[in-house]
């Protein structure tokens, strides 16, 4: 498995805090993250995280109000209602 990048939270949540994004794959890719990277940011597995993305499953309470706030993508993409 190729190595991580640590990447830094914090510039990551001030790189969003200013902007929104339609979908997790544009968030991602304005960050220029692989899913790797992308999931250990956000606390969940590449599996769950690549799901997500494809939107083969949604978000729900809590975790759903965590992804919104780090990514800046809205809460009705993640729990399936956009």
């Amino acid at each position: 498995m190729p190595a991580v990048t640590r990447l830094s939270s914090e510039s990551i949540m001030t790189s969003v805090t200013r902007r929104s994004y339609p979908d997790l794959a544009t968030w991602r890719a304005a960050m220029g993250l692989s899913q790797e990277q992308a999931a250990t940011i956000l606390n969940m597995s590449q599996a769950f995280y690549s799901r997500l993305e494809r939107r083969t499953v949604t978000a729900r309470g809590p975790r759903a109000k965590r992804i919104t706030e780090q990514t800046g993508v809205p809460l009705e993409v993640l729990v399936g209602a956009a």
